[in-house]
C-alpha cells in the first residue's frame, strides 16, 4: 500500500514538472555573450584619425575591468571628458613633440596605449595616483571625470599653489603626469647615466616622500616632494617640471633651494636639471629647451580650444 501510494505521488510530480515545462517558452536561441561590435561613436572616429592612424596610439576611454589593478576601486572616465581630455592630449602633448622631433618620434617612441579612468587610485599611505606608464607601451591617467570643462585652467604663477584647489591645475594632474611618464617611457628605452643617482645618494626619502611638502623639497635638492622618493622618480620630476613651468614658476622653485645665501642645494638642481638636458641630448638628440619652448607656447593657448567640438 505504501508503495503504491508513494508511486501515485511521484507520478503527479512528474505530471507537474512536464506541465511546467510545457508551459514555459522555448529556450532562446541568442546567446548570453554579446560578441557583436558596437558601432564606431563620432569620437571614436575622431582618435582613429587623431591618434591611431597618424602615431599608432589606441586612446581607450571605456572602462575596460581587464586594464586596471583590481587592488583599486575606480570609476569610468566619463565620454564626454574624456573627450576633452583627448583634445588637450592631442593640442599639449602630442603636437609640441610633433613639432620639434617629427611625426616619426611619436610614432615609434611614444606610448602605444593610453587609458582614462575616472577616479584615483589611492594608496595605504595616504597619496594619489596621476597615472602610471607600463613596460614603456601604456600610459594610464586617473581622475578625469573632475576635469571641469567650463573653468579650464593652467597654474602659470605659483609653484606652490595648493594643487587640491579649485579649479584643478591642468599640469599638476594631467600634462606634467604625462611628461613624467613619458621620460620613464624614454630612460626605459635608452639608460639614463648612473651618475646621476649619486647626486642625492642618502637624501632620499624613500618610505616617507609623501611627508615632504613640494615647498620643503628644494632645501634637500629635488624639485617636489615626490622627486625626493628615489632616483628614478627624481629625474622624471626635474624632466616633466621644467618643461611644464614657465621661468617665473621655474624660478621659484630653483630660488627656494637657496638659505640664507647658501647656493648648496640650488647647484644640486642645477646639476639635474643639467643632466637631464645632456641625457636628451646625447641619447636622443632631443633639445630639452625646444621642447619647453614649444610646450609653453601651446599651453598659453589652452583657453582657445573648444573642448566640447571634434573637429
Amino acid at each position: 500500500m505504501k508503495r503504491t501510494i508513494l508511486s501515485i505521488m511521484s507520478l503527479l510530480a512528474l505530471m507537474t514538472v512536464v506541465s511546467s515545462c510545457n508551459s514555459d517558452d522555448a529556450p532562446s536561441s541568442e546567446s548570453i555573450f554579446k560578441t557583436e561590435e558596437k558601432p564606431q561613436s563620432e569620437f571614436d572616429k575622431w582618435l582613429y584619425t587623431n591618434f591611431t592612424q597618424p602615431y599608432n596610439i589606441e586612446f581607450r576611454y571605456r572602462y575596460q575591468d581587464s586594464e586596471t589593478d583590481n587592488y583599486y576601486n575606480v570609476v569610468p572616465a566619463d565620454p564626454e571628458k574624456a573627450k576633452a581630455l583627448a583634445i588637450l592630449v592631442k593640442a599639449l602633448w602630442i603636437d609640441p613633440y610633433e613639432t620639434v622631433f617629427g611625426s616619426n618620434f611619436i610614432k615609434q617612441y611614444g606610448p602605444k596605449v593610453y587609458q582614462l579612468l575616472g577616479s584615483p587610485e589611492f594608496n595605504n599611505q595616504g597619496s594619489i595616483v596621476l597615472g602610471y606608464a607600463e613596460s614603456g607601451v601604456k600610459i594610464t591617467l586617473f581622475r578625469v571625470n573632475e576635469l571641469d570643462l567650463d573653468n579650464i585652467f593652467v597654474n602659470t604663477e605659483d609653484a606652490y599653489r595648493n594643487h587640491y584647489s579649485l579649479p584643478l591645475d591642468l599640469n599638476h594632474w594631467y600634462f606634467h603626469t604625462m611628461h613624467h611618464e613619458f621620460f620613464h617611457i624614454m630612460t626605459q628605452t635608452r639608460n639614463f647615466p648612473t651618475d646621476f643617482n649619486l647626486i642625492s645618494a642618502g637624501k632620499y626619502h624613500t618610505s616617507d616622500w609623501i611627508n615632504v611638502d613640494d615647498d620643503e623639497a628644494p632645501l634637500e635638492g629635488f624639485v617636489t616632494g615626490y622627486a625626493s622618493s628615489e632616483p628614478n622618480e627624481d629625474m622624471a620630476e626635474v624632466f616633466s617640471t621644467y618643461v611644464t613651468s614657465t621661468d617665473k614658476v621655474w624660478n621659484q622653485i630653483m630660488n627656494q633651494a637657496i638659505v640664507d645665501g647658501d647656493m648648496t642645494y640650488y647647484n644640486v638642481l642645477q646639476q639635474k636639471v643639467d643632466m637631464v638636458r645632456d641625457y636628451l641630448n646625447d641619447s636622443w638628440g632631443i633639445s630639452l629647451d625646444a621642447l619647453r619652448e614649444e610646450v609653453l607656447k601651446r599651453t598659453a593657448g589652452v583657453y582657445d580650444l573648444d573642448l566640447k567640438t571634434l573637429k
